[in-house]
């Protein structure tokens, strides 16, 4: 009787110890960098990077961006929000935030968004979301491959 318990304790604890440690945990840190590639460019990532899901970390913020062909992934590039005053000047930056070799930029360090402007800058030159974000911060989900918007994209 020993034996058979045993030995569905065993199977049983194998099951278990494969999950990935932190998967679908939010205290789990995902930050991109440009030297990292990363999967699924212009899907929606909070798909899978919300609590208690598949994907390591809850992302914060997250999207993908592309050249100004709307298909090749940006790279060696970075997304940051910027703060406007009433006159429409910049008066505050976020931390910039690298967009990785696969094109797609994410982290899971809180991040205050809404009524700021995303952008992209490559090479010194910014593009400029004219919109701030309201409450959202997932941009393939209006930005995606096949969605409502235009896919994120450098003119430059």
């Amino acid at each position: 009787m020993k034996i058979p318990f045993l030995f569905f304790a065993l199977l049983s604890f194998s099951f278990t110890s494969c999950e990935r440690e932190g998967s679908g945990s939010c205290t789990e840190t995902n930050i991109s960098t440009a030297n990292r590639s990363s999967h699924n460019r212009g899907e929606d990532c909070t798909t899978c990077h919300k609590s208690g899901d598949e994907g390591r970390g809850c992302f914060s913020i997250c999207g993908s961006a592309f050249k100004s062909d709307k298909i090749t992934p940006i790279q060696n590039a970075v997304m940051v929000l910027f703060s406007k005053d009433a006159n429409g000047n910049i008066i505050d930056a976020s931390k910039a935030i690298p967009i990785d070799k696969s094109g797609n930029f994410y982290t899971t360090e809180t991040i205050s968004f809404a009524g700021k402007h995303p952008a992209i800058i490559t090479n010194g030159d910014t593009s400029m979301m004219k919109a701030p974000l309201t409450n959202n911060a997932s941009c393939n989900k209006c930005h995606a491959t096949n969605g409502a918007q235009n896919p994120i994209y450098s003119k430059y």
